[in-house]
C-alpha cells in the first residue's frame, strides 16, 4: 500500500513525518501541539460541543456513576432548546479567509470536493451565500445492554436514570443574507432558517488512530478500531481511511458479527442446534428450497449450478451476493440461453464480465468465501421460465448470503468498486480547533466522506443505486452489508453498524445509534427499534414496512412492468415474519386500512404498463390494479400501522376478491384460507361471507349487469374487489396550489412541499371538502360520464380524527367505458368530505366493483 496523502495546515505539516507499523509505511496524525489558526468567526464556535466520550467517561457510567455536568457530551447544554448556529460570514469572505484559517480552508477545500452545493446554490439565484456553522444532532449514545446510567435530578434532587446522550457534528447552513443583516459580525445567529445544508461535514477525529494498515497489522483491534483497555481512547470519532479498502477491517467487521450476533444476525447453518434449537427451526421455516440455483465460483471464474433430485438449501450454502445498478450502459457479459454452458468451463467469466462484477468477484475471494451470487449472471436473462423461478427466490438470495456486496458508487456496471483495485482520491482535512493543555489533550476535526443533507438521512440516498427500485428490496433483505460508497466503506448488519471513517466498534462501553445509519437504513430484520412507534415486534415490523413502501414508490424503475417484482421479496419475507398474506402488496388482514393509502406530497400518475412477468392462472401479463399502490407511479403513505385506527381512522367496508378456476369470490381476509384450505376453520380468521357485508357472485350478477360470468371466467385473479359501501356525487373546483408555510422565498422548499389539490363543491356551491395531492399535468380530472360535470365518491372510511370536524375519507372513482367493464370502478383519488354534507347526498348501499 502506498504512504497516505493527507491535506494538514501548513503549521501542522511541518510537525509530521512517516513512520513505519508492521509492514506498511502510514502518516500518523498528531495531535494539534499549537494554538488552533482560527480566524474571528470561526474562534467563535463552542467547539467543546463536539467532544466525545473517551473510555473513561464509559468506564464510569457503566459502574454507576453520574454523569460529569461539565463535560460534553454529558453537560448541561445551554442552547439546549435551539440548534446551535454560528455565523461564519459571506462565502466570499470564507474563501479569502483560507489562506490563514484553518476552518475555512477545510471549508473551502471541502465545498470544491462537493460540487453540488455550490450548483445547488446557483440553480436557486443565491451566489455568495451567508454560511452558518451549526452543531447538529447526529446520534443517539445509550448504555450496553443490561447497564442503567444515571445523572443529578436538578429538580427533585439525587439521582435518575438517563435514556441517552447525544452526539454532534459540525455542519454547514446556507442562505440569502438579509438586507439589513451584518454579515461581517461573528457570534451566534438568531435566524435558524436556512435554504441549503449539508449537516454533517466535520466530525471530532480520534488523533490516536493512525492513518493507514495493512492486512499483516497485528494488533487490528486495539490500534484501529480503538482500545476499550485504554483510558484515552476517544470513541465514535472520526478516523483516517486509506486510498485503498483495507479488507482487514472488513474480514474484523464480519467476524464480529459471526462470532457475537447469532442471535440476530444468523441463519440455520450459522447458530448451535443444541444451544438454541427454537431459533434454529424458526430461521429454516424461512427458507423455501429452490430446484436449481446458480453461483460464480470466485476461485474457478466460472458460472456453477446446485440441483439435485428434489430440491437446493440455501441454508447449506454459504456464499455472497452483490447489489449493484445496471445502468444505461450494457453490460459486458449476461447469462443467456445460448451460453449458460460455456459460462460454466473454468475461468469463462476472466476479462469478459463488467468492472463492477469483477470488482466484487475479487473482494468476496479476499474475504474467503468461494461462491458470489450475481443476477446478471446466476439468472438466464433471456428465459421468462428461469425468470419467473429465479424472481421468485429472490428473498431466499439475499436473506441466505453470507453479505451482500453493495455496490453504491457510480451509475452503472462498469463503473468498479472504488478502493478495491482502484485508489480513492477524496482528501480529508484536518483542523486542529481546540489546543491541548495540562488538562485537556485539545480537539480536531476531520472532514466527513459522505455528508447529507437531513439528519436522518442515509449516506446513500443520493446515489443513483438507491434510487432504483430493484435495489430496495436487495438491502432490506439482507442480514449483513457492505457498502462500498466512492470515497469509503459502511457495514450494516442486523444489529451494527460501522463506518470505515469513525471508530464506532464497541458495544461493551456503549451502543451508538446514527441518525443517518441505523435510524435510516431499510433493513427488515435489524434489531434496532425505531422510536417512531410502539415497541411491539409487529408494529415495529409494520412500521419498518411502511417505511420501505414509502421508499420504494419514489424509485425509479428502467420498465414499470417489474413494479410487483421488484418489492416481492420484501412482501414475502414480511409475509414470513407475520404470517399474513398480501394482494397486489398490500397485508390481507389489514388490507381495508390499507385501502386508504394516499399520495405522499404530490400527485400520482397511472402506471399503465402490464405485468413484465405472466401472471396468475391465466399465464398473462396483467394491469395493475388501481386500488393498488403499486398500481401507481410517485411516493405514497400506506397506512398499515395499529395507530392509524387509535386516532381516529375507521374503516367500513370489507373487500372481497375474484379468483377462477374455479369462479369465486371470497373475503380479502381469509386469502390464506383459499391459499391454504386446511386453514378453514382456523379461529384466527374471522368468516364474515354470512353478514351484511357479504357479497356473492349472485350479488355481483344482480347489481352490476355486465359483469357476467362469461366476462368473469375470463377475469384474471386478484384483479377485482367488490365491497359494499355509499355512493355520492360532487363537483371540483379548478387547481388550487398550497404553497409551504415557511421559506415560501426558497425554490427548494417550494418545490419540495407545494402542493395541488381541488376543493369539493356540493349543488349549494359550498366548499365540503378536499382532494388529496394531485397531479398538475393531469389533464382529465376524472368526471364521469353523466354530463352534469360532477365526480363520483365512494366512502371507505371515516375519519374522526381528535379536535377536527367528522369527514368520510372517500374515493374519487371513476367507471370504465367498454362494453365488458362498464360497472367497474377505478381509483382516481382520495378525498375527505365533511359528515354532514355526504350525509344529505349519498346513496346507501352499493355494489362496487373496484379495478
Amino acid at each position: 500500500m502506498p504512504p497516505i496523502s493527507i491535506s494538514l495546515p501548513s503549521h501542522v505539516v511541518a510537525q509530521t513525518s512517516p513512520t513505519k507499523t508492521s509492514s506498511v509505511t502510514v502518516t500518523s496524525i498528531p495531535s494539534p501541539k499549537t494554538e488552533p489558526n482560527l480566524c474571528s468567526f470561526c474562534s467563535q464556535i463552542d467547539f467543546s460541543l463536539l467532544r466525545y466520550p473517551t473510555t473513561t467517561d464509559l468506564r464510569s457510567l457503566n459502574d454507576g456513576n453520574p454523569a460529569p455536568q461539565d463535560l460534553s457530551p454529558f453537560k448541561r447544554n445551554p442552547y439546549a432548546n435551539v440548534e446551535q448556529t454560528w455565523s461564519l460570514g459571506l462565502l466570499s469572505r470564507i474563501h479569502k479567509s483560507a489562506s490563514s484559517c484553518d476552518l475555512c480552508h477545510a471549508i473551502d477545500t471541502v465545498l470544491d470536493q462537493q460540487a453540488q452545493v455550490r450548483a445547488t446554490l446557483a440553480d436557486m439565484g443565491v451566489q455568495d451565500p451567508l454560511v452558518l456553522g451549526t452543531l447538529a444532532l447526529c446520534g443517539r449514545l445509550s448504555a450496553p445492554d443490561g447497564t442503567s446510567w444515571l445523572e443529578h435530578d436538578d429538580e427533585y434532587g439525587g439521582l435518575k436514570e438517563r435514556d441517552c446522550f447525544f452526539l454532534r457534528r459540525l455542519g454547514l447552513r446556507f442562505r440569502p443574507a438579509d438586507k439589513d443583516e451584518d454579515v461581517n459580525e461573528p457570534g451566534m445567529d438568531k435566524k435558524i432558517e436556512s435554504w441549503y445544508a449539508t449537516v454533517d461535514i466535520f466530525q471530532t477525529m480520534n488523533t490516536a488512530i493512525p492513518s493507514g494498515f495493512g492486512n499483516e497489522a497485528k494488533d487490528r483491534k486495539g490500534v484501529l478500531m480503538g482500545d476499550e483497555e485504554n483510558p484515552e481512547t476517544v470513541w465514535f470519532a472520526g478516523r483516517k481511511r486509506p486510498e485503498m479498502i483495507d479488507i482487514g477491517l472488513i474480514k474484523q467487521w464480519l467476524d464480529e458479527c459471526l462470532e457475537n450476533h447469532k442471535d440476530v444476525c444468523g441463519i440455520s447453518e450459522e447458530v448451535d442446534e443444541d444451544d438454541d434449537p427454537e431459533l434454529v427451526e424458526q430461521m429454516r421455516r424461512l427458507g423455501k428450497p429452490i430446484p436449481l440455483f446458480r453461483l460464480i465460483d470466485v476461485h474457478k471464474k466460472c458460472i456453477v449450478t446446485k440441483y439435485n433430485l428434489y430440491d437446493v438449501d440455501m441454508s447449506a450454502l454459504k456464499f455472497a451476493s452483490l447489489s449493484y445498478v445496471w445502468g444505461v450502459t450494457p453490460q459486458k457479459l449476461t447469462l443467456l440461453v445460448e451460453n449458460e454452458y460455456e459460462l460454466q468451463r473454468p475461468n469463462s467469466l476472466v476479462g469478459r464480465v463488467s468492472k463492477t462484477i469483477s470488482d466484487a468477484i475479487h473482494l468476496t475471494e479476499q474475504l474467503g468465501l468461494q461462491y458470489l451470487w450475481v443476477d446478471a449472471l446466476c439468472i438466464i436473462q433471456n428465459s421468462d421460465d428461469d425468470k419467473v423461478m429465479q424472481l421468485g427466490n429472490i428473498a431466499n438470495v439475499y436473506a441466505h448470503s453470507l453479505f451482500t456486496i453493495m455496490a453504491a458508487a457510480g451509475d452503472d456496471s462498469n463503473f468498479g468498486l472504488p478502493g478495491i483495485r482502484t485508489p480513492r482520491d477524496t482528501v480529508q482535512e484536518v483542523v486542529p480547533v481546540i489546543a491541548p493543555s495540562d488538562n485537556n489533550p485539545g480537539m480536531s476535526l476531520i472532514t466527513a466522506l459522505s455528508p447529507t443533507h437531513q439528519s436522518h438521512e442515509h449516506p446513500t440516498r443520493k446515489t443513483i443505486w438507491a434510487s432504483r427500485g430493484w435495489t430496495l428490496q436487495e438491502r432490506a433483505l439482507s442480514r449483513r452489508a457492505i457498502v462500498i460508497m466512492k470515497s469509503h466503506v459502511l457495514w450494516s448488519c442486523s444489529r451494527s453498524h460501522y463506518s470505515e471513517e469513525s471508530c464506532f466498534e464497541t458495544a461493551a462501553l456503549g451502543t451508538l445509534a446514527w441518525f443517518g445509519l441505523q435510524e435510516s437504513d431499510p433493513i427488515l430484520n435489524s434489531s434496532e427499534r425505531t422510536w417512531y412507534t410502539e415497541d411491539v415486534p409487529e408494529e415495529q415490523v409494520w412500521y419498518k414496512f411502511q417505511r420501505l413502501v414509502q421508499d420504494y414508490s419514489n424509485r425509479n424503475l428502467k420498465f414499470q412492468g417489474d413494479a410487483l417484482d421488484a418489492f416481492s421479496a420484501v412482501v414475502e419475507q414480511v409475509r414470513r415474519m407475520t404470517g399474513e398474506n398480501f394482494l397486489w402488496g398490500m397485508p390481507s388482514g389489514r388490507f381495508e386500512l390499507c385501502l386508504c393509502w394516499e399520495p405522499y406530497r404530490r400527485g400520482l400518475k397511472r402506471r399503465e404498463d402490464l405485468s413484465t412477468l405472466e401472471m396468475t392462472s391465466f399465464k398473462r401479463h396483467v394491469p395493475f390494479p388501481t386500488w393498488s399502490w403499486l398500481g401507481w407511479s410517485g411516493a405514497i403513505f400506506l397506512k398499515v400501522q395499529d395507530r392509524e385506527l387509535e386516532v381516529g381512522l375507521n374503516p367500513k367496508v370489507v373487500c372481497f376478491v375474484l379468483r377462477n378456476h374455479p369462479l369465486r369470490v371470497f373475503p380479502v381476509r381469509r386469502i390464506s384460507v383459499d391459499n391454504d384450505p386446511e386453514r378453514v376453520n382456523s379461529w384466527a380468521i374471522p368468516n364474515i361471507t354470512k353478514s351484511k357485508y357479504s357479497v356473492t357472485l349472485d350479488d355481483i350478477y344482480d347489481n352490476l349487469p355486465s359483469m357476467t360470468p362469461e366476462v368473469l371466467l375470463d377475469t384474471p385473479d386478484d384483479q377485482l374487489i367488490f365491497f359494499w359501501t355509499e355512493s355520492a356525487r360532487f363537483r371540483l373546483s379548478e387547481l388550487k396550489v398550497q404553497g409551504p408555510s415557511i421559506l415560501q422565498e426558497n425554490p427548494l422548499h417550494v418545490k419540495e412541499y407545494t402542493k395541488y389539490y381541488r376543493e369539493i363543491i356540493d349543488d349549494d356551491g359550498q366548499v365540503v371538502g378536499r382532494t388529496h395531492p394531485c397531479d398538475p399535468t393531469a389533464q382529465d380530472m376524472g368526471v364521469d360520464e353523466k354530463g352534469d360535470g360532477k365526480c363520483e365518491f365512494i366512502r371507505i372510511a371515516n375519519n374522526y380524527l381528535p379536535f377536527c370536524d367528522p369527514e368520510k375519507l372517500v374515493m374519487q372513482v371513476r367507471r370504465g367505458t367498454g362494453k365488458y367493464n362498464r360497472d367497474v370502478r377505478y381509483r382516481v383519488n382520495l378525498a375527505e368530505i365533511k359528515k354532514e354534507a355526504w350525509k344529505q347526498v349519498y346513496e346507501k348501499r352499493v355494489l362496487v366493483a373496484l379495478g
